[in-house]
């Protein structure tokens, strides 16, 4: 009698299954592609549907028959089990609600404001009994991931679909399962929705694919990066971004407008329930939060830190002699370090725009920032590239070696 582990496998359509025998394998209604354990088993490779359930570590989604309402069951394999992974190898769900557009002026009511990124028609959620859910997301998120407590009552994966809005709905998503004994150096730290591993790579917000993106709303979260060896560093240079416009003027006993402050400092970037004049009708919700966040110039070994690690509007950068300097795009887009281990940014988007009811305001087209594009949050900053307040980020990121 051969024995052997039942051990992951690479499929011959490049997915990752389990090794079983074929026996085995056909009582599970797994597919076999492809053998293992030197030609005794097969490579037993678990696709679900709609309503079905699975207790199998590589488990993909598939959406080959899509209803109003399509919910995934995952079940730990074994009880040690304490973490799930989601891969999007393929997402794309109908848009969260907007108004307007990113190159004509179009005229949005006042009251889309508190909808807009919302995910109105078409929903993704992850249910984890016991632990905090991860937030709701849709649109377009193909190469995303997630990392999700797995929860012994086992978790729910559910898309629930408006089908009247006509759109090719189309995933395929990959769950892996992590157990304890699993190497930590393969984990995330706890609290990280998303963890990147490597010396180089880009980053991006939930529904981001290009310049005529949206971000989502209320959208609370930690992007995490493993420290690689001989790394002391994390460094981030902007490819996008464009999230809330600051405060019309800067909270009191300042005086100074929002057009001779950078939008770094704790000061503006502020939460919207945040006990501060201004903070919670400017819309001045969204923001990346980076601690210790240090610029460091080209022509200088030394980093010159800033006074603040938030980061909203359209800048992405620190001021060397303070957070006093003009709205220009030579200094709206810098590089950015922190040395601070775990490597982490925080997501905080709020729960809708603040918008303009008038279209000469709303969603500008000219070519440097208007006065009057403090008031809404489609505002574009046009000098450097497409800036909507509501495009998000996309981040190209490297590790540093330690000096």
């Amino acid at each position: 009698m051969v024995r052997f582990s039942n051990s992951p496998c690479l499929s011959t359509d490049k997915r990752n299954g389990t090794c079983y025998t074929q026996k085995q394998c056909r009582e599970k209604l797994g597919r076999e592609q492809g053998a293992c354990a030197g030609g005794f088993g097969v490579c037993c490779v678990f696709t679900i549907g709609c309503g079905s359930e699975s207790k199998e570590n590589n488990t993909y989604l598939s959406s080959d028959s899509i209803s109003s309402k399509c919910v995934y069951t995952i079940c730990k394999y074994n009880p040690t089990v304490t973490l799930l992974r989601l891969d999007f190898a393929t997402f794309d769900i109908s848009q969260p609600f907007v108004c307007g557009g990113s190159n004509a002026e179009v005229t949005c009511s006042i009251y889309d404001g508190p909808k807009f990124g919302d995910c109105v028609y078409d929903v993704f959620t992850v249910s984890s009994p016991g632990n905090p859910a991860p937030p709701a997301i849709c649109g377009y998120n193909t190469g995303q991931h997630m990392y999700v407590d797995s929860s012994d009552l086992c978790n729910k994966i559910t898309f629930t679909l408006d089908t009247e809005v006509g759109f090719a709905r189309k995933w395929d998503i990959k769950v892996t399962q992590y157990d304890e004994m699993d190497d930590a150096r393969y984990l995330p730290p706890p609290g990280c929705l998303q963890w990147f591993t490597g010396s180089l790579g880009k980053v991006s917000n939930f529904n981001y694919m290009n310049t005529a993106s949206y971000h989502l709303s209320s959208q609370r979260y930690s992007i995490c990066w493993r420290r690689e060896r001989n790394k002391c560093g994390l460094c981030f240079s902007i490819g996008i971004f464009g999230m809330s416009n600051v405060p019309s003027q800067v909270p009191p006993p300042s005086t100074t407008t929002w057009t001779k402050k950078a939008g770094f400092s704790d000061s503006i970037c502020c939460e919207k329930d945040t006990p501060v004049a201004n903070c919670g009708t400017s819309g001045a919700n969204d923001y990346l939060e980076i601690d210790n966040a240090m610029e460091r110039p080209i022509s200088a070994k030394i980093y010159t830190t800033g006074e603040g690690n938030r980061f909203c509007g359209r800048w992405f950068g620190i001021s060397s002699t303070g957070p006093s300097y003009t709205y220009s795009a030579s200094k709206a887009a810098r590089t950015i370090c922190t040395g601070v281990i775990p490597f982490r940014i925080r997501v905080r988007f709020s729960d809708g725009e603040k918008l303009s009811s008038s279209a000469s305001t709303l969603c500008s087209t000219s070519a440097t920032a208007r006065t009057s594009d403090t008031s809404d949050e489609c505002a574009t900053f046009r000098t450097y590239g497409s800036r909507r307040g509501t495009i998000g980020f996309s981040l190209v990121w490297w590790q540093t070696s330690c000096i």
